[in-house]
C-alpha cells in the first residue's frame, strides 16, 4: 500500500504526538504515585498524633464505668443463682414429691382426710411464721402462682386417674390360630 507523501508526514507527526503524550502521561502517573505515597505518610502521622490519643482518652474514660457495670452484673447473677438453688429448687422438688405421693396414695380414701388435716396444720404453721411487715410481694405472688399451678396439675392427674372412660380401654384381640402347612 502506498501512501502519499502528505499522509506519511501527517502520520509521522501523529506518531510523534502520541509518543509525547505517552511520556507526559507516564510523568503525570509518577507524580500522582509520589503524591499518594506522601499523603499516606501524612495520614499515618496524623493518626499517630491526633486520632490515637483521642481514642485512647475516650476508652480510658469509659473503661472504669464498663468494668463497674460488668462487676455489678456478675454479683447480681451469683446472687440470683444462689437464691434459685437454695430456695426455688428445693420448693419445686418438695412440691413434685408431694404430688407423686398424692398420686400414689390417692387410692386410699383415708388419705384424703389425713391430707386435709396436714394441709390445715401446714397453713397454720406458715401463717405463724410469716413476717408481720410487708415482705416481697413478687416472691409471694410467685409462690402462690406456683402453688396454684401445682394444685391444678395434681387435680388434673387425679381426674385422669379416676375418670371412667370406656374408650380408653382397648380389648385384647384373640390371637389367630397359627396354621401349620405341614400338618
Amino acid at each position: 500500500m502506498s501512501l502519499s507523501r502528505k499522509r506519511r508526514k501527517a502520520l509521522k507527526r501523529l506518531k510523534g504526538s502520541a509518543e509525547e503524550l505517552w511520556l507526559d502521561q507516564q510523568d503525570v502517573l509518577d507524580r500522582a504515585n509520589t503524591i499518594i505515597r506522601e499523603a499516606g505518610k501524612q495520614a499515618s502521622f496524623l493518626t499517630e498524633e491526633q486520632v490515637k490519643p483521642r481514642v485512647k482518652s475516650a476508652v480510658d474514660s469509659v473503661a472504669p464505668t464498663v468494668s463497674r457495670k460488668v462487676a455489678e452484673v456478675k454479683v447480681a447473677g451469683s446472687t440470683v443463682k444462689k437464691q434459685f438453688s437454695s430456695e426455688v429448687i428445693p420448693a419445686l422438688a418438695s412440691t413434685l414429691g408431694s404430688a407423686a405421693a398424692v398420686l400414689q396414695s390417692s387410692k386410699n380414701p383415708e388419705f384424703l382426710k389425713e391430707a386435709g388435716k396436714k394441709v390445715q396444720k401446714a397453713g397454720k404453721a406458715v401463717k405463724k411464721s410469716a413476717p408481720k411487715s410487708g415482705g416481697s410481694k413478687v416472691g409471694t405472688a410467685f409462690v402462690v402462682s406456683l402453688g396454684v399451678v401445682t394444685l391444678v396439675g395434681v387435680g388434673y392427674a387425679l381426674w385422669q386417674t379416676f375418670r371412667a372412660d370406656d374408650e380408653l380401654w382397648i380389648a385384647d384381640e384373640d390371637p389367630e390360630p397359627e396354621t401349620n402347612p405341614e400338618s
